[in-house]
């Protein structure tokens, strides 16, 4: 018997998969995904920090404030290929008057900036679009709105000051905040950071999501089939989902319907992993054995059951901090609930503060004719028609369809005692993370 396991249950521990409490008899009372989620959210806190380098930050996210160390940019600078001048010095040019000014050769885009060489009475410097203005210059004429005489140019029109001129730290000031806690770093935030030269970005650890599936049926995918066998999918979409959402999967295999393994897996889990997801076995059913495999390893139980479909059977739980989402079996419906309830779960632990679901409505280019007694999500796929956004259902909609979740990006959220929808209907919809920025 492993030591984890409590004395207490010890004997209903050895009654295998057979072992079925009074209390778990009946159903339990479903609670709604709100409650579900915010109940889940209470324990799911940041997993830890740390520091990485700018070329792997990609996709993190940041566990500090970032401040400008320096002005961006840290100096004056040329908006574009032309010539500084002095404002002064053209104010008076006209067609009829030009202005001519010399060009001053030993000031260079080397060493416009240094603040040493500066552009006197009636003189210009050649600079290009990013380099420093030389002191002095308060505009930049375009090359091509001046006429080159040998080492002069000729100015036929005047600019007022500052014309063509970028300031240091218009884009961004030194000690400004740019980036906040809890934001995930995109390319755009890459090239604020580089620009800034940080090199060194602070961030969030990416968790470590354990995986289990339950069910004697399931074998692996590089396995032969026996007769009443399946390939464990499930594992493989959720642990590509939690890499998608950004945290390192745990793939820890499949366990049997025996509820004293599947509490010895889930034990051996909580040793290493941050978090838990397991697929199958929480129904309520005489081979459902999560639930009361949970309970053996003094598990507080959280929630069972939720008022939707798919997914209804979904179970929270809590050991020592760490979170244990129990998903069903069927693929669509595991598919369905990971994203409700998984993905906000995943986020806090990354330390996001941003819900990473997107609520919005969207017109149904279907119509869905079954009545829906309770809570549904339907799978579908967004596109633009004439600029309006539009929604797809796939063609079936069973909880065990793996099909239907193909090019999944939105589910539609159908309330209860709803009548059927018709093609046209404005629906709400949650759009699923986009794919892109995966970490290995």
């Amino acid at each position: 018997m492993n030591s984890s396991v409590p004395q207490s249950q010890e004997a209903a521990l050895k009654m295998g998969s057979g072992f079925r409490s009074d209390r778990d008899k009946s159903s339990p009372q479903p609670v709604q995904l709100e409650t579900a989620i915010e109940m889940i959210l209470q324990y799911a806190q940041p997993v830890g920090t740390g520091k990485i380098g700018i070329r792997s930050a990609l996709g993190r996210v940041l566990s500090e404030d970032i401040h400008a160390p320096v002005n961006l940019p840290p100096f004056n600078r040329s908006p574009l290929d032309g010539y500084a001048v002095r404002s002064e010095d053209i104010a008076g040019a006209t067609t009829d008057n030009p202005v001519l000014l010399e060009i001053r050769k030993e000031i260079t885009t080397g060493n416009c900036g240094n603040g040493k060489v500066e552009l006197g009475k009636n003189q210009a410097a050649i600079v290009m679009t990013g380099t420093p203005l030389p002191p002095g210059a308060d505009v930049v004429i375009k090359l091509e709105d001046v006429r080159r005489i040998e080492q002069k140019i000729e100015v036929v029109s005047p600019l007022p000051a500052y014309s063509n001129y970028c300031f240091a730290g218009e884009d961004i000031r030194q000690g400004e905040r740019v980036l906040s806690r809890g934001s995930v770093i995109d390319p755009s935030s890459v090239g604020i950071l580089a620009a800034l030269g940080i090199s060194v970005v602070p961030v969030y650890r990416r968790p470590r999501v354990a995986i289990i599936s339950n069910g004697d049926e399931l074998v692996e995918v590089d396995k032969q089939l026996k007769p009443g066998q399946i390939f464990d999918s499930n594992s493989y979409t959720i642990a590509s989902c939690v890499r998608q959402a950004g945290a390192r999967p745990i793939m820890a295999g499949t366990v049997g319907d025996n509820m004293e393994l599947i509490a010895r897996k889930i034990a051996e889990m909580l040793k290493s992993a941050d978090m838990i997801i397991t697929t199958g076995g929480v129904s309520v059913g005489d081979f459902d054995l999560v639930r009361n495999a949970l309970l053996s390893q003094g598990v507080k139980i959280l929630f069972h059951r939720i008022a939707m479909r798919p997914g209804t059977p979904a179970l929270g739980a809590v050991k020592n901090g760490k979170l244990i989402i129990c998903l069903s079996g069927n693929q669509a419906a595991a598919f369905v609930t990971f994203h409700l309830l998984a993905t906000p779960a995943i986020a806090g632990l990354m330390g996001i503060t941003r819900s990473p679901l997107t609520i919005t409505t969207a017109v149904l280019h279907d119509s869905y004719l079954k009545t829906s007694t309770q809570r549904n999500f339907l799978r579908g796929r967004t596109f633009f028609d004439e600029g309006v956004l539009k929604v797809k259902l796939a063609e079936k909609q069973d909880p065990g369809i793996i099909h239907s979740t193909l090019y999944c990006n939105a589910l539609i959220d159908v309330p209860a005692n709803s009548a059927a929808l018709q093609a046209g209907t404005r629906v709400k919809i949650f759009l699923l993370p986009s794919t892109g920025m995966w970490q290995n």
